[in-house]
């Protein structure tokens, strides 16, 4: 069957090839600029895995100057425009002949006139909740805090949240290219009362929603149709239209409908998989361009920018890059070079500078492709010359989402649950995504300063990309974005699966094990459970392990500092061995043992269950509560003991032996310290950690009141 609409074009072979065109756009782009750059494009065999540092390099030489970044869009898309095909019947001519050739035919108009109510400025649902006013300006301070945006981003939203007369869009009309798509605004547009006129395929089910939707909100919404239609009920049946085939016949529409309008966005929101999103990305722009040269009033144009692309960073987002580099975690790199042998490793963030020193993120994921990588950068190169033409441009970088399309990829979704290991990386649920951008769009329409206003003075034009940027993290990650994906997901792997299946096995073993020593101590006494409470608390040792590699939130210093006293004593009650000694240590022995058993168990049997997912808010009480009886006696118990086995170690020592074994480090130390010595390392560390235990359980136990509160 022959092609037909807008296609690739045929290849010497007869083929219509993406890799031809897709490298040849970026030769074309480079080549007046560049000799080298041109010459390795050209030189490029294997594009689909090699294209990504061809991309960069663009992106590096456009930001050398103003005349750069405009020569390089303009002789881009030039090439795109006049080498991709549009074929009807039996012709077959390029793109920008074709928009130049069908000027007729066109489409019916049908509208709806929605009845809702009029919104109160912004808001943004975030992790089950809805910010709106002061909560969104200290959400956004958060987030700056944190690294997930830059500081014009925050200022953005701030301004937004705190100006609510600027999201009253009942004075713009919004052309939607993909009105249906899950990153596209059309439900927020619609709830702010804007005018949509909405692009979308002829589908039923797509327009029974968009309809929907528009009947509900308070907004106008303006859509193609076949035909003449007046009833709502049967508009969705014939509503839509079809970008690759009737490119040109969308364009004479928009002109009809967009006749005598004064403030116009046209926004760029249709996505599509590998060479459909070069094609429709493709008929996007040949009908922007030409609405850009033709409405009475220039449009603002509006794009959302992956994070996964090579974009001009701020400078402050380069050093923080490098100092997350320096601050990341020992397992990370270990990971990444164990799976460097599947060519899956990590390479550092390190961002380049070139010419004028305008730092370049290179966040490009391979396996994306080049088809998505030019279909991205075709609209930056549109955006830059749009701009340049006088028209208001929102093309802000939007965070990493886990829309229904992304985590329908299992390996990206497993990448996704676990990115946030490589600090600041967050990913957003789609409802965040659509407000925050949102935001940045009315902050780009409204703002005098916006960099999105052609009247703001830029260094250079690719700057319009580094700034709002609401990267998620991206540009400040210690490793580039690109290849943290494989890491990730095996991040995610380990900490949601291996980690707490392990964590729960060892809990459980620590469970039985005290529940069996309370029983010896209990039924015959502390010396019976002495083998079993000296293996157990040896075991303990983990713990400290456990909280330097993040298994558990407890701090190291403090975890080390509990078990090492445990242990301490453990090794003192071995050496101390004198039937003198032995009768003087067995009631102190038996009340911290006691003492040590009933916290042990209650706490394991906690640990192991929360980890599972078992909570118990009368276990929890008990987890939280018991050490205010229990740590003193312990505590007592532990000076008893010492103090009764002080003698005998200080006559080993005289004696030179029976302290110098690696299980007597502690009873030796102690020896030198002297009780007096203990005693004051008790009194100057148990008001600390007794503390930590307090402000651990009011805030517990805050938690627990809140919850029955809820329930109530």
């Amino acid at each position: 069957m022959a092609a037909t609409g807008l296609n690739f074009p045929l290849d010497a072979k007869g083929e219509r090839s993406t890799t031809g065109l897709n490298q040849g756009a970026f030769a074309a782009a480079v080549k007046a600029h560049s000799k080298e750059a041109f010459e390795a494009v050209e030189a490029e065999r294997k594009w689909r895995f090699g294209y990504a540092r061809h991309v960069v390099r663009q992106a590096q030489l456009a930001s050398t100057a103003p005349e750069a970044a405009l020569g390089i869009a303009k002789d881009g898309l030039g090439y795109l425009h006049s080498t991709m095909e549009f074929c009807r019947g039996e012709e077959s001519m390029p793109l920008k002949q074709a928009m130049d050739k069908f000027k007729d035919g066109s489409f019916e108009t049908f509208e709806v006139q929605g009845t809702g109510g009029k919104a109160e400025g912004l808001e943004v649902p975030y992790k089950g909740k809805v910010l709106r006013g002061e909560e969104v300006t200290a959400q956004a301070h958060l987030w700056l805090q944190r690294g997930v945006i830059e500081l014009d981003t925050a200022a953005a939203l701030c301004k937004v949240a705190e100006t609510p007369d600027w999201t009253d869009l009942s004075d713009h009309t919004f052309v939607l290219f993909g009105a249906g798509s899950a990153m596209g605004p059309f439900p927020l547009l619609m709830a702010l009362g804007a005018h949509v006129v909405a692009l979308d395929l002829p589908r039923p089910q797509i327009w029974a929603r968009l309809l929907k939707e528009a009947k509900g909100a308070r907004g106008k919404l303006t859509a193609p149709v076949k035909t003449k239609v007046s009833d709502l009920d049967k508009a969705a049946e014939g509503a839509g239209c079809d970008l690759l085939q009737q490119t040109p016949e969308v364009r004479n529409w928009l002109r009809t409908v967009l006749k005598g309008k004064k403030k116009v966005v046209l926004g760029a929101y249709c996505y599509a998989d590998g060479p459909l999103f070069v094609r429709v990305s493709m008929a996007m722009d040949a009908i922007i361009a030409d609405l850009v040269e033709h409405l009475e009033a220039k449009p603002a144009v509006a794009y959302l920018c992956t994070p996964t692309d090579a974009h001009l960073c701020t400078p402050s987002s380069k050093l923080a890059a490098a100092e997350n580099l320096r601050r990341a975690p020992a397992w990370q790199g270990l990971l990444g070079a164990g799976l460097k042998f599947a060519k899956m490793g990590l390479a550092p963030n390190r961002v380049k500078e070139e010419g004028a020193s305008l730092p370049v993120c290179d966040a490009i994921v391979k396996e994306q492709g080049p088809n998505y990588c030019l279909a991205k950068r075709l609209q930056h190169w549109r955006a830059v010359l749009c701009r340049a033409a006088g028209c208001v441009v929102s093309s802000n970088v939007a965070p990493a989402t886990a829309t229904a399309s992304v985590v329908s990829n299992k390996s990206f979704a497993l990448a996704y649950k676990g990115m946030h290991h490589f600090k600041p990386m967050e990913v957003f649920q789609g409802e965040t995504s659509n407000a925050v951008m949102l935001a940045l769009l009315v902050n780009d329409l409204r703002n005098p300063l916006s960099a999105g206003q052609p009247s703001t003075a830029l260094k250079n034009p690719m700057q319009l990309f580094s700034a709002t940027a609401f990267h998620g993290g991206a540009w400040r990650t210690g490793y580039k974005f690109g290849t943290i994906g494989p890491c990730s997901a095996v991040a995610y792997i380990v900490a949601s699966i291996i980690v707490p299946s392990w964590l729960v096995l060892y809990s459980s073993i620590q469970f039985f094990a005290w529940s069996w020593a309370l029983f010896m101590v209990a039924t015959q006494g502390a010396a019976a459970a002495e083998d079993t409470i000296s293996i157990f608390t040896y075991l303990q040792l983990l713990e400290v392990l456990h909280a330097a590699l993040g298994m558990v939130p407890s701090n190291p210093l403090t975890t080390a500092m509990q078990i090492s006293s445990r242990v301490g004593l453990v090794q003192i009650v071995a050496c101390a061995r004198s039937a003198s000694s032995w009768a003087a240590m067995l009631p102190w022995m038996t009340l911290f043992m006691v003492a040590w058993s009933i916290t042990e168990v209650i706490r394991y049997l906690y640990y192991a269950l929360n980890t599972a997912g078992v909570n118990l808010p009368p276990l929890t009480w008990l987890r939280y509560s018991t050490f205010l009886a229990l740590y003193p006696l312990g505590v007592a118990g532990e000076l008893g003991a010492v103090y009764s086995a002080m003698p005998e170690l200080t006559q080993k020592a005289a004696e030179g032996c029976g302290l110098l074994h690696a299980c007597a480090i502690v009873p030796a130390a102690t020896q030198r310290l002297g009780f007096a010595g203990l005693l004051l390392v008790y009194v100057l560390c148990f008001p600390m950690l007794f503390g930590t235990m307090l402000g651990q359980r009011r805030k517990v136990l805050k938690r627990l009141k809140e919850a029955k509160s809820k329930k109530e």
